[in-house]
């Protein structure tokens, strides 16, 4: 094996381990997961966890910076896909970001954004405002927000109402089909509101 394969092999392993602490902050919320139940999801001794991370906090840290990593990839991977409508892409996007948070084991959500606020700073409204941003920038590229020029409306806005609505439906819904459903309503509306009635490229 040589270093960039042992390199890759580490990156993976960190990895897997911050994807099982995700899962079980996510199951318990950050006060009451332990680090027994970190170390037992991620198949490592309790004493083996803590050579990786010397706190509960420090790897809930690493994780949040992970999981945003993750989403913003999958966001901007969404907007690249070109094989695609621009619908589909922009429902992409939404998805990567809030799709994974609909449904049952969702509950501790607020209180994981409080205390990854508090513990990791800004990350998660800097995440929306990258998000608002890539999208802002599709819908102008594509043509869509040409469409609604002369209402005064612009491709930011757009992108603005589209992650809040994508926010809101998160909270609202208990399915990722149903989620799903209603965020393409709203893209739909985005998409073809004004101008044509032609579905957009």
């Amino acid at each position: 094996m040589n270093v960039v394969e042992a390199l890759e092999g580490t990156a993976a392993r960190r990895g897997a381990l911050l994807d099982a602490a995700i899962s079980v902050f996510s199951r318990y919320g950050f006060k009451k997961t332990s680090m027994d139940d970190l170390a037992r999801a991620a198949g490592l001794s309790r004493q083996g966890l803590y050579l990786h991370f010397p706190t509960k906090e420090a790897l809930f840290k690493d994780a949040v910076l992970h999981a945003v990593a993750t989403m913003q990839a999958a966001g901007r991977a969404a907007l690249a896909r070109e094989d695609r409508s621009i619908e589909e892409r922009i429902l992409g996007v939404f998805e990567a970001i809030h799709g994974h948070a609909v449904g049952p084991g969702t509950e501790h959500m607020n209180e994981l954004i409080e205390t990854a606020t508090e513990l990791v700073g800004p990350v998660l409204a800097e995440l929306e405002t990258n998000i608002v941003a890539e999208v802002t920038r599709v819908l102008r590229s594509s043509g869509v927000a040409a469409g609604w020029k002369d209402a005064g409306v612009s491709a930011k806005d757009l992108a603005e109402n589209l992650y809040t609505a994508s926010y809101g439906l998160k909270h609202q819904v208990s399915t990722h089909a149903a989620y799903r459903e209603r965020m393409l309503v709203a893209v739909h509306i985005a998409c073809r509101g004004r101008g044509s009635r032609k579905p957009p490229p």
